[in-house]
Parts: C-alpha cells; sequence; structure tokens
C-alpha cells in the first residue's frame, strides 16, 4: 500500500517509505534510517493521542521500558522520541512473519505449541526480569518470523509491549479509579478485567494459559461473549473444558499445567515465567518422542468473531487486519547502537571478573542456602549500578533470585530509605494505606512462614510511621527492634524464594544502614538465608560520610565468611574501546582519542562522545564515524565532566530553541530531590505562575527525558523521576543562580509537597522541612522538622530523628536568643510567648539526649544534658522551677551515661543530684524512684550489696504506693539481682518470680525477657542446667523478637556456659563465638571480655593452657582501666589458676594475693569462681602449701555454700577436715 509521503522524514532521519498498519493509537510504517539505509518498523503516535500529555509520558515510559529488552523472541525497540514538529515516533525490528491469530485458524501440532509457548515464557521470562509486563498479550501481538507450516514453526515474537494499552487510557493513570480497564477483553486475566491498577508478571502468564487454551481448542475459553460480559467470565466463572482440536491429544498433565495458569487467583498461578517455563520442559520432552504430537491438525472454519477488538474499537480504531501486513524483510541482527543519543540504552561491556565472580556467588548461596553481602565501591561513573541491574537481570531471568531495588539519594532523605523502598518492593506495598499496608504485611509473613506477632506491626510502621511522639527514652531499642524484624523478614522471604537486595548508592545513607548491615552480617553468619545483598557505593561521597565511613569498616571483620567486597575500578583498555563502539561505531583513531581522554571512566567516555558527535566534529565514511580533523578533535574535547554537562544542556536548548526554559526545569527538579514525583514538580511550576512555563511544561519534560538527562525511577514506575546520574543533579545544583533565586525555588517545592503529598507527608516530612529551612522560613521549618523527628523515631530511624532535634534545637535558639555555646539566654526570652518556646526547647534537649544515650554517643548525650544544666542556670530564680522536670531528666541522664561508662563514682554523684533537686516534689516521684534504682546499681555493681538493696527497696515502696507497676517489676528485678549476687537463690527466685508476673500483666516484653535471664542465671548457678538452658532459649527468643542484640548476646553466652559445664565443649565454642560476634558488633567491651573469659575457661577445661591463658588475659587487659570488681575477681582466680597449671607458682602467687584481699571486701557467690578456687587448693595442697590450700577452700565452701551447692559443699568440707 504505497503512501503519498513516503519521502517523508521524520527526525531528519527516517524516511517514510510505506504504511504497514494502522490502528488507535498510531500508524506504523516501513522506514528508512539514515545514513544507514536500514529499514526499521517506524511507529507515529496519532496527532490526537500525541497532543495528551499524560498519553505522551506514558509512551515514552513504555517505550524507554521496551527499549531495554533484547531477547530472541522480543521484537526489538532501536529508539524513540520526539522530532522537530512534537511527532512522538518509535522506530522497531522489522519482522515478516503472521501473527499468531493464522496458527490459530490454520493449527500447530502439539509439540509446536508447546514449542511456542516455550519461547513465548523465555521472552516473557527476559522482560519481567527487567520490570516490564506486557497487560495486553494476544494472539495479534504475537508475530511468528520464517515459519514453514506444518514442518518448521518459525520464531515467535512478542511486539507491543505496554503500548498498545495507551489505546484505552483517556486520562491521566494516576487518577484511574478501581473499575477502569485496559486490556482486550477476551485476553484479560481477573485481575486486569476487575480492574487492578499495578499488574503483575502473573498477569501475563495468565494470558499465556489463555494463548495456549486457543491453540489446542481452537477458540478463546469464552469465545462466544464479548467486551464487559466476557471480562466478567474471566472473572467470576469457572474455565469450560477444554475440547481438543481433531488430532490433537491432551494429556492430564497438559490440563493441569493449563488450568494453572488460569487460576483466578494470581498467587495460585506459577510465580513466575521461569517456574512455569521450567513445569512445561518435561511436557515438551514427551511430545517431542511422541508421533502423533507431532500431527497438524485440520483448519478450523473462519469465523465473523475470529479476531476479537477492544470494548472501543468501533469508536475510536481502525481493527489491524493482520491478513493485509505486507512481506517484511526480516531483521535478526542486533540493534545498532544509539544509546550515544541517550542515557536509556548504554550497553554493558566490560567486567568479566566481575561478572562471573557474581555468578558464582548466587550458585554458592543457593547451593549452602547461607546469604552474603556484597559492597562494590568506586569512583563516579565507572558501572557500578550498571554491573548490579546486570546482575539483577540475570538472576531474574534465570529464575535464580528475586530482586528487590532501594536507592539512597543526597540531602535529606537519609536514614535507611533505600531499605524502606525494598520493604515496599517485598511486600508489595506501594501507594497502600497503613491499615492496608499492615494487613499486606501480616498476610506476606504468614504465608512466608512463621514470624513473631509484632513484626508485622513493626514494619508497617517502618513504611508507613504514624507519626508517635512517646517517650524517648522508651523507645531506645526501637532501630535493633526494626532490624530483627527485617532480619526474619529477609529469611522467611528467602526460604519462599532467595532474593536479592540491592541498596544502592549507601555513601547517601545514614550511621543506621551500617548497623543494619551489621546486624545482617552476623546474622547471616549463624541463620540459613539463601539471599545477596549487594549495596554500591561512590568512594568519593563515602570518604565525606565519616559516620557512615567508620561503621561500614566494621564489616571487614566478615569479609571472607557473610561480607565481600569489590573494588571497581575504571575500564582498561579493550573494554573501553568495546564500549566506544558499542555506542556508536567509530574508527581505531578516534577511539585511542575518546578513551584516553576519558582515563577509562565509562560515564566520561559517553559524555564525550556524545559532544563531539552533537557538535558536528564528526563525519560518516560510509562504514563508522571518523573525525573530520584529528587535531581538532582533540583540541574540543571540554576538559572536564562539568563543562561536558554545561556543554551537553547548551546542545539540547539550541536544538529546540526553548531559550533557558530547560535550565530552569531542570534546576526546579534539581532542587526537588535527586527523585521528584510528576505531580511535585508540575505543581512547583503551577505555583510559581509562569504561563511559559505551565504552557510547555511536559513538552519540556518530554524533552528532558528524551535526551537522557532525567530518568524514570527505577524502583518506580508511577510517574516518578530522577536524574539520569547524580553528578547531573550536581551540576545543575551549582550553576543553579543566586541566593535569592535558589529560596526561592525550595519555597516552591515545600508548597508544592505540602499540596500534593498530604497522606504521605510524614515519609516526606523531612525534605519538606529543610526546604522551608533553605528558604529561610524559620517557623514552617520548625513544625516540620518536629513532625520528621516524631515520623523518624515512630518508623525506628533514632539517629535520624537525632538530627532533626538538632536542627529544631538550632531554629529555636535563633528565635530566642540563646548561645548554645555557653546557654545564655537571649533578650528574646522576655518576648510574649517565649516561655512555651523555652519549655519546647528544654524537651527537645531531654529527647535529644536519650537519643544519644540509647545508640551509645555518650559524648553528645553528655552535651545535650549539660546544656539544659547551664540554661536552668541562666534562667533565674524566679524561672527556674519551670525547667525543674528537664534539669532532673538532664542529671539522670548524666547518671545513665557515667554508669553505662563504668564511672561509678559520677554515676553516684548524678543520681544523688537528682535526688536532692527533686526532694519534696510530689510530681517527680517517679523521677526520684528512677535515681534510687540507678544508684542501687551502681552500689551493686561496687559490691555494696546492703547499700544497693536498701535503696532498691525503697524506690519499691515509692512505687507500690503510686500503683506503678512498671515501677515496682524493675524494682523487684534489681532485688532479685542482689540476692543472686549474695549466693540468695531462693530470695532471687521469689523476687524474679514477682517481676516476671507484673512484667506480663503489663505485656512489657523487655521487662519478660530480663527475668527469664535473670532466671536462668540462676539455675546455672545452681547447676540445674537443664533448667537453665530451657529458660536461656525462651529468654534468647524474646530478646531476638525485640531484636535486643545485646540481650540475645548474654542468652547465647549462657548457653555456652551450660554446655561447659556438661563438658559439651564445641557446642560450647559455638555459643560463645556467637555471643562474641554479638558483643563486638555493638561494641560491647566488658561483654567481649565476659565471653574472652569464658573461651578462657573452655581451653582450660581442655588442657589448653595457652590458649586460656592468651583469652583470660585479653578479658584483664580490656577491663583494666574501669571498675569492675566483680569481674575481675573471676579473671584473676582463673587467671592464677592458669598460671599454676603452667608451672609459674610465683606469678600464681602474686595474682592470688592481690585478688583474695578483693574478695574480703566483695562477696562473690559463683560456680565459675569457686571450682578455679578448688583446683588450685588441691594443687597448692600437692606442693605442701597447706595452709594457703586451706584458705583456698574454705573460699570455694563460703560459695558453694553460699549457692546451696550440697554436694560440693561436702566435697570441700572434706577436703578441709583433711588438712586440720
Amino acid at each position: 500500500m504505497p503512501s503519498s509521503v513516503a519521502k517523508e522524514i521524520i527526525d531528519g532521519r527516517f524516511v517514510l517509505d510505506e504504511v504497514l498498519s494502522q490502528g488507535g493509537v498510531g500508524t506504523i510504517w516501513r522506514a528508512t534510517q539514515l545514513p544507514h539505509g536500514r529499514q526499521v518498523a517506524l511507529k507515529l503516535l496519532r496527532a490526537e493521542v500525541a497532543s495528551l500529555a499524560h498519553l505522551r509520558r506514558r509512551f515514552a515510559r513504555e517505550a524507554r521500558a521496551a527499549s531495554r529488552l533484547h531477547h530472541g523472541n522480543i521484537a526489538a525497540v532501536y529508539e524513540y522520541g520526539v522530532d522537530d514538529s512534537g511527532r512522538m515516533f518509535m522506530s522497531m525490528e522489522l519482522i515478516d512473519g503472521d501473527p499468531l491469530t493464522c496458527l490459530v485458524e490454520t493449527g500447530i501440532s502439539l509439540f509446536q505449541v508447546l514449542q511456542l509457548s516455550d519461547q513465548l515464557l523465555a521472552g516473557l521470562a527476559h522482560a519481567h526480569a527487567r520490570g516490564v509486563v506486557h497487560r495486553d498479550l494476544k494472539p495479534a501481538n504475537i508475530v511468528v518470523a520464517g515459519s514453514e507450516l506444518p514442518e518448521r514453526l518459525g520464531k515467535p515474537m512478542i511486539v507491543d509491549f505496554g503500548i498498545a494499552a495507551l489505546l484505552f487510557d483517556k486520562g491521566d493513570g494516576r487518577d484511574t479509579e478501581h473499575g477502569e480497564v485496559v486490556g482486550t477483553p477476551r485476553y484479560m486475566s481477573p485481575e486486569q478485567a476487575g480492574g487492578e491498577r499495578t499488574l503483575t508478571p502473573r498477569s501475563d502468564l495468565y494470558n499465556v494459559g489463555l494463548l495456549v487454551y486457543e491453540l489446542l481448542t481452537g477458540r478463546p475459553p469464552y469465545g462466544e461473549h464479548k467486551g464487559l460480559a466476557v471480562m466478567s467470565l474471566h472473572v467470576h466463572e469457572a474455565v469450560p473444558p477444554m475440547i481438543p482440536r481433531p488430532d490433537l491429544p491432551i494429556w492430564k498433565e497438559l490440563h493441569d499445567f493449563v488450568m494453572k495458569a488460569l487460576e483466578k487467583q494470581p498467587a495460585n498461578r506459577w510465580a513466575s515465567a521461569v517456574e512455569m517455563r521450567a513445569a512445561l520442559k518435561p511436557l515438551l520432552a514427551r511430545a517431542q518422542s511422541d508421533p502423533q504430537a507431532h500431527r497438524a491438525p485440520r483448519p478450523m472454519p473462519a469465523e465473523p468473531d475470529a479476531r476479537p477488538g477492544t470494548l472501543e474499537e468501533n469508536i475510536v480504531s481502525q481493527p489491524l487486519d493482520a491478513h493485509t501486513i505486507p512481506d517484511m524483510p526480516m531483521v535478526w541482527d542486533a540493534p545498532e547502537a544509539t544509546a550515544v543519543a541517550s542515557f536509556q540504552r548504554i550497553p554493558f561491556v566490560g567486567r568479566p571478573r566481575e561478572r562471573a565472580w557474581l555468578m558464582d556467588m548466587v550458585q554458592r548461596v543457593r547451593r549452602t542456602a547461607r546469604g552474603s553481602l556484597v559492597i562494590i565501591d568506586g569512583e563516579a561513573g565507572v558501572g557500578k549500578t550498571r554491573l548490579t541491574m546486570w546482575f539483577k537481570e540475570q538472576v531474574e531471568e534465570q529464575g535464580l533470585l528475586q530482586g528487590h531495588i532501594g536507592a539512597f539519594t543526597r540531602g535529606s532523605n537519609g536514614g535507611l530509605r533505600g531499605l524502606q523502598e525494598v520493604l515496599a518492593s517485598m511486600f508489595a506495598t506501594r501507594g497502600l494505606t497503613r491499615e492496608a499496608v499492615f494487613a499486606r504485611v501480616t498476610d506476606r509473613l504468614e504465608a512466608w512462614g512463621q514470624a513473631p506477632r509484632e513484626d508485622a506491626q513493626t514494619i508497617t510502621d517502618f513504611l508507613r510511621p504514624a507519626g508517635r511522639a512517646g517517650d524517648a527514652r522508651s523507645a531506645l531499642a526501637s532501630p535493633q527492634v526494626l532490624y530483627a524484624a527485617v532480619a526474619r523478614a529477609f529469611e522467611l522471604a528467602s526460604r519462599a524464594k532467595p532474593q536479592l537486595v540491592i541498596l544502592d548508592d549507601i555513601h547517601w545513607a545514614g550511621a543506621e544502614l551500617a548497623d543494619f548491615l551489621d546486624f545482617l552480617a552476623v546474622e547471616l553468619r549463624h541463620r540459613a538465608v539463601p539471599m545477596m545483598v549487594i549495596a554500591t557505593a561512590r568512594t568519593e561521597d563515602l570518604a565525606e560520610n565519616v559516620a557512615l565511613a567508620s561503621r561500614l569498616n566494621g564489616l571487614s571483620r566478615y569479609v571472607g565468611e557473610t561480607v565481600e567486597r569489590i573494588p571497581l575500578g575504571r575500564l582498561k583498555r579493550a573494554s573501553g574501546n568495546q564500549l566506544v563502539n558499542a555506542l556508536l561505531p567509530v574508527d581505531e583513531a578516534l577511539t585511542d582519542i575518546v578513551f584516553e581522554r576519558s582515563g577509562g571512566n565509562p560515564l566520561h567516555l559517553l559524555l564525550l562522545l556524545r559532544y563531539l558527535r552533537n557538535e558536528g566534529l564528526l563525519e560518516w565514511d560510509g562504514s563508522s564515524w571518523c573525525a573530520r580533523d584529528v587535531e581538532a578533535v582533540r583540541d574540543a574535547v571540554p576538559p572536564s565532566l562539568a563543562d561536558l554537562f554545561r556543554v551537553r544542556i547548551q546542545q539540547v536548548e539550541e536544538r529546540y530553541g526553548t531559550g533557558r526554559r530547560l535550565s530552569e526545569l531542570l534546576h526546579r527538579a534539581a532542587v526537588a530531590g535527586s527523585r521528584f514525583a510528576y505531580d511535585v514538580l508540575n505543581a512547583m511550576v503551577a505555583i510559581e505562575g509562569d504561563r511559559d512555563r505551565i504552557a510547555h511544561f511536559d513538552e519540556d519534560l518530554d524533552r528532558l527525558l528524551s535526551e537522557g538527562l532525567i530518568v524514570e525511577s527505577p524502583e518506580r514506575r508511577d510517574d516518578w523521576y530522577s536524574f539520569s546520574h547524580a553528578l547531573v543533579r550536581d551540576y545543575v545544583l551549582r550553576d543553579a543562580g543566586g541566593p535569592r533565586s535558589v529560596r526561592k525555588v525550595h519555597k516552591l517545592a515545600a508548597k508544592a509537597m505540602e499540596q500534593v503529598l498530604p497522606r504521605a507527608a510524614d515519609n516526606h516530612a523531612l525534605e519538606i522541612a529543610a526546604h522551608w529551612h533553605a528558604a529561610r522560613v524559620p517557623e514552617q521549618a520548625l513544625s516540620w522538622y518536629r513532625k520528621a523527628a516524631s515520623a523518624a523515631r515512630s518508623s525506628f530511624m533514632l539517629r535520624q530523628a537525632s538530627e532533626a532535634y538538632e536542627i529544631c534545637l538550632e531554629l529555636m535558639e535563633s528565635m530566642l536568643g540563646i548561645d548554645s555555646a555557653t546557654g545564655e539566654l537571649g533578650s528574646a526570652l522576655k518576648a510574649e510567648g517565649a516561655a512555651s518556646l523555652v519549655a519546647e526547647y528544654l524537651e527537645t534537649l531531654v529527647a535529644l539526649g536519650d537519643l544519644y544515650e540509647g545508640f551509645g554517643d555518650f559524648p553528645r548525650a553528655e552535651n545535650a544534658y549539660r546544656r539544659i544544666v547551664r540554661l536552668v542556670a541562666w534562667m533565674g530564680a524566679e524561672r527556674r522551677a519551670d525547667g525543674l522536670g528537664a534539669l532532673s531528666q538532664s542529671w539522670l541522664g548524666l547518671g545513665h551515661v557515667a554508669w553505662q561508662r563504668g564511672d561509678f563514682e559520677a554515676a553516684h554523684w548524678a543520681f544523688e543530684r537528682v535526688r536532692e533537686l527533686i526532694a519534696g516534689d510530689a510530681s517527680l516521684h517517679e523521677t526520684d524512684e528512677d535515681a534510687a534504682r540507678g544508684l542501687a546499681r551502681v552500689a551493686w555493681h561496687r559490691g555494696d550489696y546492703e547499700q544497693a538493696r536498701a535503696l532498691a527497696t525503697a524506690a519499691l515502696g515509692s512505687a507500690a504506693l503510686r500503683n506503678d507497676d512498671d515501677g515496682r517489676a524493675e524494682s523487684l528485678w534489681l532485688l532479685g539481682e542482689i540476692a543472686r549476687m549474695l549466693g540468695h537463690g531462693e530470695e532471687a527466685f521469689e523476687f524474679y518470680k514477682e517481676s516476671l508476673a507484673l512484667y506480663r500483666l503489663e505485656e512489657l516484653p523487655i521487662g519478660i525477657a530480663r527475668n527469664l535471664l535473670s532466671m536462668a542465671q540462676l539455675a546455672r548457678y545452681q547447676k540445674n542446667f537443664a533448667e537453665a538452658a530451657r529458660l536461656y532459649r525462651e529468654a534468647l527468643g524474646r530478646y531476638e523478637s525485640l531484636g535486643d542484640r545485646r540481650g540475645a548476646g548474654h542468652c547465647y553466652n549462657g548457653l555456652g556456659d551450660v554446655a561447659r559445664f556438661e563438658s559439651r565443649f564445641s557446642e560450647a565454642r559455638k555459643n560463645y563465638d556467637r555471643a562474641l560476634d554479638i558483643y563486638q558488633g555493638i561494641g560491647a567491651q566488658y561483654d567481649v571480655a565476659v565471653v574472652n573469659a569464658n573461651l578462657g575457661l573452655t581451653a582450660l577445661s581442655l588442657a589448653d593452657f595457652e590458649g586460656a591463658r592468651r583469652f583470660i588475659s585479653s578479658a584483664r587487659d580490656i577491663i583494666a582501666a574501669d571498675d569492675y570488681p566483680y569481674l575481675s575477681a573471676g579473671i584473676e582466680y582463673n587467671l592464677a589458676l592458669v598460671e599454676a597449671l603452667r608451672g609459674q607458682d610465683e606469678e600464681s602467687s602474686v595474682i592470688l594475693e592481690k585478688v583474695l584481699d578483693l574478695s574480703e571486701r566483695i562477696p562473690i557467690a559463683d560456680l565459675d569462681y569457686a571450682q578455679p578456687l578448688e583446683q588450685l587448693a588441691r594443687l597448692r595442697a600437692a606442693a605442701g602449701s597447706w595452709q594457703q590450700a586451706l584458705t583456698l577452700w574454705e573460699k570455694a565452701r563460703d560459695i558453694y555454700r553460699e549457692l546451696d551447692l550440697l554436694e560440693d559443699l561436702a566435697r570441700v568440707e572434706a577436703c578441709i577436715r583433711s588438712v586440720r
């Protein structure tokens, strides 16, 4: 069908030769691409479609997605864009073949049906691995090339990935109501017919089932029905029985295969095209050897309705008659590289060693069910993300892992935002309300396996923070709760299907991410979790994120076990040359110039090549591009990336004649964020009110997308965009103009986000606050930073909350005239309403101090508390009462910090100061009890048990008077600890029992776990090892569900003790090692010393005296500078024994003399202390030192008596009698 406008040229490159077909979306032409003369199929959107902004965006989005697909069963998309006349086009592979509708009518053999299905599933697996779902898979969208029926099937090719669905889109897809449907009624999945907006790959698998059904029977399942009627049948009615065409066998296994594909519920179909293809393989093998399966059936009689169309075909579309498609040459060669014109399709070359290593690693993970954390780092532009995305596509296409992506961005998003995106993908919660998120997470966790019931709530709070304020000190363990819940979710999901988690650009993350990765690295060592976690980092930016970098360095202790690192350098010359020619075929001389000037950096190389072409410095010689003038090319190459970006943007603006409009839109996008929503950017332009920008907004956005300056966010496709590379945004921000202009755009961004994201405000509060702050609107900034801190705390990102609180303090200090260094008050304090702001300032300081104390940043915690002390001192006597509550809380916090540091003198002073300040103030009784318990802990650790008992008893009485069950429970537990240390086992048990009952009544899991642990320790002291092990395990389950790593470490240490006492030394070492991993990961040095001492005792039991000395000496070195008399005594007792066993009697005696003096002052009741005393006594007796032996046996006797260990007591008393 020759066209009268066959010589029209589109975009200066495509000569229109003839019309191939027309449809509701546009026209497909046979075209010749200049200058190469290649024949392509060129789709031009109809003018009325291209004029609708949302359809243009959707067309471009779908075309970009389709262009990423390179598979033998998918028609290739080469290029897409908008020409100078505003026409949208897409060039595609030209295929010579028949649509599947022809094969349905003529019929093909069963073997060919299964062959075709296998190839379709291979193509779909490739597409689904790249995040592309077809959504309109039907006979008309499958073309079979090179068929010679009935002998040869040919090659089925899937066409129109997502493009045909444009026909049905009447408005902005973001406003589509549930019930509006996109697709062809006869070939819709039930969820598609039911109006589900987000279709999964399982929808395409339903369509494969429909195609197989139709090929086997000659008709679609509901072939006599149309439109809404057939849609209803897909949703509600069972699939009619398959009546095969004559001569086609349908085995039971084949019937079951088709019926599973046609299940109404997506969850009941195969999980992926890979799994469905694997289920097809046995059927294909059987058909290959079955002669009947190779017989072609008789053709079906033609029917008027044989090729059903769409709901609106008769209104807006001229149907495509597949039988009138003229002969088209088939092009099987790979599409010519055009990535130089865009960022969208940069080919991936080189990195053979890294690719092979990653593929080997995934096989190891699957084989051993042991997870691995891989950190890929390198400079900007070397291809870290590209390597990672290649790996994700490979493993998903092969069905090895299921991938999820989370990215971190520069600016105020820090924290754990990328981890939130991973979980949103894993649980499919994007766009859901908080209630719906909770239901979805609960359902998924239950489907994957057993998980603590609190996990669903924890993950929901993380994904959809409720913004509750709460008590900071009560939430201090929250990050560990989150880490544990996420680790368990990863474990459950990975057991259902091995998982891949990608955390991109972690150099922008907060320190919490490193804490989580450390937590996960430890868990992966000890749990069977078949998953890979890949994190990418830009080295130059990571170096500036000191807090994150130092914590990530701590992961090095796991390298070779659960952590691996891939340093990614620049490309070598061979790979660089390969990339140059993949981007644009050029001659050897030009290849050398481009590689040398780029230094092998792939991004720099791309920008250089594109600059040279766009500047007209290259010419086509008939086979490749070459330099018009080599020396001119050398001189013209800009020296820096920043210059390349500047020139690139200038070239784009000159090409479209937009003046500065594109630069200004880029600036607004850059201020909006590394990633931004279409609605936010659109609202910014609308609020600004510039008519020219408003009128050209969608057109300009299309241009930026077509030119590859911005792209769709890879992890979400719902009109969210990002810059093609972070360096592009960095350049745009640096070139943004003066401060006043920048403040204006930040104000636009703040207003737009408030307007567009009201339901998601908690998730974006920190970004909105940062915009108001940059716009210098302090009142609005303070309000949003408060919301951001609250949201961060309720979603477990306490470090991010602390950062928000710090900025709140800066803003309030500016308003009040407070000198943060001295605490001196300015004149603003006397202003009207200042008192409430001062009170809020003090409350914020308390919250900040408690947060810093909670995650062990003691210097900052002390600074926050001392600022309160200074500020209240400046308030004057008449106003000091207003700050009394905050002041007492600050001294309480200082006491806690000092106690945790082991500075018991300072802790004692601070707790006493609290009690002095609030003496007689009935409103602060709870604070007074906290201080009394703090003093009791100090006395307990110093060995002053009577003082500790008196203080804890007083706190118990006060809490009872106030009916404070929490206070009573904590005081009772403390009294139990003191009684246990004194060897009063029965009394301790009663205290624990009563405390446990109160905690169970209050449903406070941390209190329950604490008492179970203490009861386990008591049972161990009493040699009731079976009961001790049971209690340790029960406590361990509680601590792990809470994410309390230190508590879990105590349980593993206790289980190690039990195994050691029962001579199960291998199991003891395993538990001690697990405890040591945990303690080292959280920096708990005291606990590290305890485990080292226990490892020494294990070595001692195995007669490894050198190993025992090494471990125990290490424990002594750790606590040498601290005041831990109890632990010191145990270490010294056992070290004295080790030296004696090594024959170092003099050294042993020196140690003993020191520790015996200590034990006179501190009562010690511990089995691990009695046993070395008894052994030392035997050694001394054997050496004839009877008096020293008697002294040691008497010490051991006293401990056994306090522990009520009658058998041990009788044995030692017999030894004493033998001496006397």
